[in-house]
């Protein structure tokens, strides 16, 4: 860990200790949140003309308690229950946050401790209007949350957003033996110069004593009416010897009434553009219907379908696909 690294955390630290003291830590409200995803899956490879999988499964159970101690300290907690094949109970726990945030430290803005998001690309703000995970989530380019600190704020006039942070680097599945000395850097920002116009680039850097990693990421979005359309570009320069990836996401979504949406996208993923036919592209085309739609549009309950296609670029490999149906539901209490 660099000597500028270790003086920054311990600012940070000291900070944080005088806010705690400043609030008090007095008692506040608590609320209690479920998010839960009940997905059938059938799996074809090559032709359609027979099932390679078939199956229901409980693809996430998110249990989430968020506290406010005071109006400037905060704290989430998120329990992940979901199906596995890998537990000879058929089902895995993991812990997916659990972080306090610090108002008031600076500007229009909060500093977060703890395990929480990965502010990149567009992992962090990710709403699975697909069914499938963000194309850097996916290709496992970055993970969607890992063990940190970060600075997070809005720029003035509702112009956007900016993040930096400190991270493990291995992400929020690995810990203690698991996470080398190298520390990860992370900076993000997002614009808005008119209202329905998105631009944004995210930066990662982590050096370590033979290689480096240094990820980077552009994002586009346009939002005009009925149609909300998002795209991505992600470059990737890893390892040792040195690999430079590429990978493009472009995904329309068109809503036709206040319930019912269609989505489509398509990925491009090269992990190594230096060798010939090792990329694969991923074609995505389904709906979203609200059963239930909560405040700002979040859904209660809402159906999902999808159909996916992965095609590679080597054609001796036959293409996967998959037919996705999922149920979503969400709630929270009250606060308390």
């Amino acid at each position: 860990m660099s000597k500028f690294t270790k003086m920054l955390l311990v600012i940070l630290g000291v900070t944080f200790y005088a806010q705690c003291a400043y609030a008090g830590l007095a008692p506040g409200k608590s609320q209690l949140k479920a998010y839960t995803w009940f997905r059938y899956t059938a799996k074809a490879e090559g032709e359609l003309t027979e099932l390679d999988a078939s199956y229901f499964g409980l693809e996430r159970g998110y249990l989430r308690w968020e506290h406010a101690f005071t109006d400037k300290i905060s704290c989430r907690v998120n329990v992940d229950i979901f199906s596995s094949d890998r537990d000879p109970h058929g089902a895995g726990l993991k812990l997916k946050y659990g972080y306090v945030d610090f108002k008031g430290i600076i500007p229009e803005g909060k500093i977060t401790v703890g395990l929480q998001k990965i502010y990149w690309g567009t992992v962090y703000d990710w709403k699975y209007v697909t069914i499938e995970k963000a194309l850097e989530d996916k290709e496992k380019v970055v993970a969607s949350a890992d063990y940190g600190v970060t600075a997070n704020a809005d720029i003035p006039r509702g112009m956007g957003e900016w993040q930096l942070g400190v991270y493990n680097g291995e992400g929020y599945k690995k810990y203690k033996s698991n996470v080398d000395k190298y520390p990860a850097l992370i900076g993000n920002v997002r614009f808005i110069p008119i209202p329905g116009l998105t631009i944004g680039g995210s930066a990662l850097y982590e050096k370590k004593e033979e290689s480096k990693r240094l990820l980077v990421a552009g994002i586009c979005r346009v939002a005009r009416g009925p149609i909300d359309f998002w795209s991505e570009l992600i470059m990737t320069k890893t390892g040792e010897p040195e690999l430079t990836g590429l990978g493009v996401m472009i995904m329309p979504i068109l809503k036709l009434n206040p319930n019912l949406e269609l989505v489509g996208r398509v990925d491009y993923w090269d992990r190594n553009t230096d060798e010939e036919k090792d990329a694969h592209y991923r074609i995505i085309g389904g709906f979203n219907y609200y059963i239930v739609k909560l405040s700002k549009g979040k859904p209660g309950v809402m159906l999902q379908v999808n159909f996916e296609r992965k095609q590679y670029e080597d054609s001796n490999k036959e293409a996967d696909n998959e037919f996705l149906m999922q149920l979503r539901w969400e709630f929270a209490t009250n606060p308390f």
